[in-house]
C-alpha cells in the first residue's frame, strides 16, 4: 500500500477498508455506536467492490 499511490478507486477502498478495520481494533472505537458504522462502511465497500470487478 505504501509503495506507490492508489491507481484505481478499488485499490482507494481497499486501503480505506484495512484502515477501518485496524481502527476498529482500537480503544476509541469500543462504542457499539461507531462498531455499527464501521461495519456499514466496509459492507458497503464490499458491494461497490464487486460491482467494480463485474465491469
Amino acid at each position: 500500500m505504501l509503495a506507490e499511490p492508489a491507481r484505481k478507486w478499488i485499490d482507494v477502498m481497499e486501503e480505506w477498508r484495512f484502515l477501518l478495520e485496524r481502527y476498529s481494533e482500537t480503544p476509541e472505537a469500543n462504542d457499539e455506536r461507531i462498531q455499527k458504522l464501521i461495519r456499514r462502511a466496509i459492507g458497503d465497500m464490499e458491494r461497490l467492490r464487486r460491482r467494480e470487478e463485474r465491469k
